[in-house]
Order: structure tokens, then C-alpha cells, then sequence
């Protein structure tokens, strides 16, 4: 069983990229549950996406206890320490993506955005190893594009051998599901593919 969680805010591609990973972990043979929250996408809210994998066909709940992920993947940095109740000092393994989006409510009240390095002592606590990527901020630099930012993650998650999918599969699980700009998110995965075995 390997559990897996992905959270981010509402506009920033998480349930397209849950959706990628649950297509690539089928080609690669596993039974997948998982489930999604998005009531708050249109808002900017939290939104959280779970998918279980297992390598045998059996009934399994589609969300991730409370302690038990193997990896959660966040796709903005404070949506991590949220994360938290779903992590396990033994075994979680946090891939957080550089690019904070400041909360409505944070911006109205001007309440200041935490720093990277508390943000990560939030996170150390809960957390068996703490990875931190500046996918967006890559993708902006080179596609001008820093939505390809979340294609360099799931890479990134590859490359550090974090996500147990295929390299060709997860191709071919982009390939058929991304619908514009194909090549540019397959020049952004092969990006986090570096960046995550360096």
C-alpha cells in the first residue's frame, strides 16, 4: 500500500495532477482509490487529493488516514503544514513546491506570509525527510508558464524516487491527459527528473 497525498489552493492544477498520477499508477499496474475535495477551488481554499495505490485488487477507503502517508506533495508551501495530520514522523516524506500564494483573508487582514525556513519547522516535526523545489519559479524563468511548474513536481517526486511510477509511464500518462502544451510539459517533467535525482 503506499499512500499519497497533494494539496494545494484552488487555480493551481492539483486535481490535474492527482488526475496524471492515478492514470500512470493504473498503467503501471496498481489498484488506485483515491478522492478529491474541491468545494473551495473556486475560492483559493485548500484543496486536498488523495490517491492509495495497492498492488492487489481489494476494497480500500479512497481517502488517506490520519499519521499514515507515504508522501504528501505540496503545491504551495503553507498548504504543507496543513498537511500535517496526514504525516507520520517514521515515514512521511514532504515535497513542498517554493511558490506561496497569499491567503484572501491573509491579504485583507495584512497578515504577513511565513518565511520558507519557518514554514519548514512547522512541517520538520511531522516529517521523516523535508524536500523543497523551486518548480514554479523554474517553470516561470523557462516557459514563461509557472502552472508547468506542477508537471516539474510530480518529476521531482520521480527523480527522488518518492513516487513509485515509471518514468516512461508517467510520459505516457501525460501524454494522454495534458491537452495543451505537451511538449512543454514534457520538457518541464524531464526538468524536475534532474532536479530530483541531483
Amino acid at each position: 500500500m503506499f499512500d499519497l497525498m497533494l494539496t494545494g489552493v484552488g487555480g493551481e492544477g492539483v486535481l490535474t495532477a492527482q488526475s496524471i498520477i492515478a492514470k500512470a499508477a493504473q498503467m503501471d499496474g496498481y489498484f488506485i482509490s483515491g478522492l478529491q475535495l474541491h468545494g473551495l477551488a473556486q475560492r483559493g481554499g485548500t484543496i486536498p487529493a488523495f490517491i492509495r495505490f495497492t498492488k492487489k485488487n481489494e476494497a480500500i477507503s479512497p481517502t488517506v488516514m490520519i499519521s499514515n502517508a507515504d508522501l504528501i506533495m505540496a503545491f504551495e508551501p503553507l498548504e504543507a503544514v496543513r498537511a500535517t495530520q496526514y504525516a507520520n514522523k517514521k515515514k512521511t516524506t514532504f515535497i513542498i513546491n517554493n511558490w506561496p500564494h497569499m491567503p484572501i483573508y491573509a491579504n485583507i487582514l495584512d497578515i504577513p506570509y511565513p518565511e520558507m525556513k519557518e514554514i519548514e519547522k512547522r512541517v520538520l516535526p511531522f516529517a521523516k525527510k523535508v524536500m523543497i523545489f523551486d518548480t514554479h519559479k523554474l517553470a516561470l524563468y523557462t516557459f514563461g508558464i509557472p502552472i508547468l511548474g506542477n508537471t516539474m513536481l510530480i518529476g521531482a517526486a520521480i527523480g527522488t524516487g518518492n513516487l513509485p511510477i515509471r518514468e516512461k509511464t508517467m510520459k505516457k500518462a501525460i501524454s494522454e491527459t495534458v491537452r495543451h502544451g505537451l511538449e512543454m510539459n514534457m520538457n518541464a517533467f524531464e526538468m524536475g527528473l534532474k532536479l530530483g535525482k541531483k
